[in-house]
């Protein structure tokens, strides 16, 4: 059995049997914050749906300034990683998720802002989590060729009741200052979409500025009923076709890169 020594106590780690999957739910959703600051995590039971048949994850992270958010697929250790694992995380990589979503999140999480939920609906499909109850380099292997992350989080506990969290995996990755991708679209020419427009704290048709190289241009916001974009005042000062991304700097102004 293995044992932790911290501050004074010993750790036994729990069995991955003896903590059932709504009680490892709830165990994560109330110390979210050890897999990444400044993130809420909710539970997300609602169905989607994707050409593979529909599916319901478990949980949702969404980050606190609605850059970005990750559906979450909690998994124990005693599940077939080919005949559970895999067709789930497969449905949820391809399903459709409409603002219903928002809706069902904030219903869960009331203090939660509405108008950017619905805004985080709007941008790109989510990333994909597993987190498992026990680490496994053959599950480690095997979702990485769907492009899903794992994180394997093993529980210790002492005789006074106090749990220390061990894990093994990350979060996918966070640009510091990015806010959205920016990709032209062939049948609205002059316009950009926003992969997380969310993260843009601009209101649908205001006019702001955003540096690109040294000289300072204007664009403004508008919405569709699925997506975000941003439109040139004048000239368009990028090029379609191209790749960008949308940054927010230290000192609040707006940047656009290739």
């Amino acid at each position: 059995m293995l044992r932790i020594f911290h501050k004074g106590e010993w750790f036994n780690e729990i069995s991955p049997s003896a903590l059932a999957e709504a009680e490892f739910e709830d165990l994560l959703i109330s110390n979210s914050e050890i897999m990444r600051e400044n993130t809420i995590m909710v539970p997300f039971k609602k169905t989607v749906y994707s050409t593979d048949g529909s599916v319901r994850a478990d949980l949702a992270m969404i980050s606190n300034d609605y850059r970005y958010w990750i559906v979450v697929e909690v998994e124990m250790s005693n599940h077939d990683l080919y005949g559970h694992v895999i067709p789930q995380v497969r449905k949820l990589r391809r399903a459709e998720y409409s603002k219903e979503c928002a809706t069902y999140i904030h219903s869960k999480r009331p203090e939660l802002n509405k108008s950017k939920l619905d805004d985080l609906f709007l941008g790109e499909s989510p990333e994909i989590l597993v987190i498992a109850n026990k680490r496994n380099s053959d599950w480690e292997k095997e979702l990485r060729r769907y492009d899903v992350h794992l994180m394997a989080i093993e529980i210790f506990r002492s005789e006074l009741n106090q749990t220390i969290f061990v894990i093994d995996g990350s979060l996918p990755a966070v640009k510091e200052n990015f806010l959205s991708d920016l990709s032209s679209n062939a049948m609205l020419p002059r316009c950009w979409k926003l992969s997380s427009p969310a993260a843009l704290s601009v209101e649908q048709g205001e006019r702001f500025s955003i540096v690109i190289g040294e000289q300072v241009t204007f664009w403004e916001r508008f919405h569709t009923a699925t997506a975000v974009y941003l439109t040139p005042v004048g000239n368009p000062p990028i090029e379609s076709g191209r790749k960008y991304q949308l940054y927010q700097c230290d000192n609040g102004m707006y940047s656009i890169r290739e």
